[in-house]
């Protein structure tokens, strides 16, 4: 299950929540593409696709960043947590 898809986590993270979808609604028109035109160089030709993935490497990155600022939070507030991966953290 995505981390995003916890309701819970949506209202802790509104900002990072809404550039996850952004990102997952890009990936999957392009991989909407590629299943319906499976030449890759038909499907690399797409208007602007390397501008498209390069902004959502740059999301990524901020939502990782975000993400790494909200898990802190939570572990400075239970020290004992510092004892687990981030993994583990989300799970909880």
């Amino acid at each position: 299950e995505p981390i995003f898809g916890s309701e819970d986590i949506m209202r802790q993270m509104p900002t990072e929540g809404r550039r996850f979808a952004a990102v997952d609604a890009m990936w999957r028109k392009v991989m909407k593409a590629t299943n319906d035109e499976p030449a890759v160089l038909k499907v690399a030709e797409m208007e602007k696709l390397l501008e498209k993935f390069q902004e959502a490497n740059k999301f990524l990155d901020l939502i990782q960043k975000g993400l790494n600022e909200y898990l802190e939070t939570k572990r400075l507030a239970f020290p004992r947590f510092f004892f687990l991966s981030n993994d583990e953290l989300l799970e909880i």
